[in-house]
């Protein structure tokens, strides 16, 4: 990746090796929410920044971390925002131009739940990594896709009501509809050469199979 791309590996289930090797090989800088650190080190990722409230990581792992890595440790604390959002932020203000994430699967499911709404709550050229699809919030600009092989499924929900929407190159489009919070956008499928989705207010989340 050409980009300013950084990866940021929550506390939770990693997707498989094929998918998260590649993505840290072209990552310029890996930031590890604080209870994911182990996981890191297990992995033998070397991780660049540490970020979160550090109630999940021991000083044991700490003191591994250090003696194979030189990261920097990042303490921020409340519970305003959780560590995925913190980390988010932070390298917002660092200046990604893109950010990838592993780590959200497994365990509670508000918290799967929350990563994917931290999307929503810090708009940025993010996408979430799971074993079975991608999740992004659609750009303002839109979202165009050539790429993707024909018959992939892909589901499109909206966070309150969208306005505008807009889909080419499916095998269910839309023009100009509005989408509510719903099950209107589950398993669609694409069957153009290039997936094309536009909205004019609101905001709305992809699901891309895999």
């Amino acid at each position: 990746m050409a980009e300013k791309t950084y990866l940021i590996v929550a506390n939770g289930l990693w997707p498989q090796t094929i998918i998260w090797k590649p993505l840290a090989l072209a990552a310029s800088h890996i930031i590890a929410c604080d209870g994911a650190a182990r996981q890191c080190l297990e992995q033998n990722l070397s991780i660049d920044t540490v970020i979160g409230d550090m109630d999940s990581i021991s000083e044991e792992v700490q003191g591994k971390i250090l003696q194979q890595y030189t990261p920097q440790f990042i303490h921020q604390g409340g519970q305003g925002n959780n560590d995925l959002v913190k980390a988010i932020k932070w390298s917002i203000g660092q200046g990604a131009e893109r950010i990838e994430i592993i780590g959200i699967e497994g365990g509670d499911l508000a918290h799967h739940f929350a990563a994917i709404l931290a999307l929503c709550e810090v708009p940025s050229n993010t996408r979430l990594h799971t074993s079975k699809s991608t999740i992004e919030l659609i750009a303002e600009s839109g979202y165009e896709n050539d790429s993707i092989e024909k018959s992939t499924s892909f589901s499109l929900f909206s966070i309150g009501a969208a306005e505008g929407v807009t889909i080419t190159g499916a095998k269910w489009d839309l023009d100009n509809e509005v989408l509510q919070p719903g099950t209107q956008g589950l398993h669609n499928q694409v069957e153009g050469d290039c997936l094309k989705i536009g909205h004019s207010s609101g905001q709305l989340l992809l699901f891309l199979d895999r």
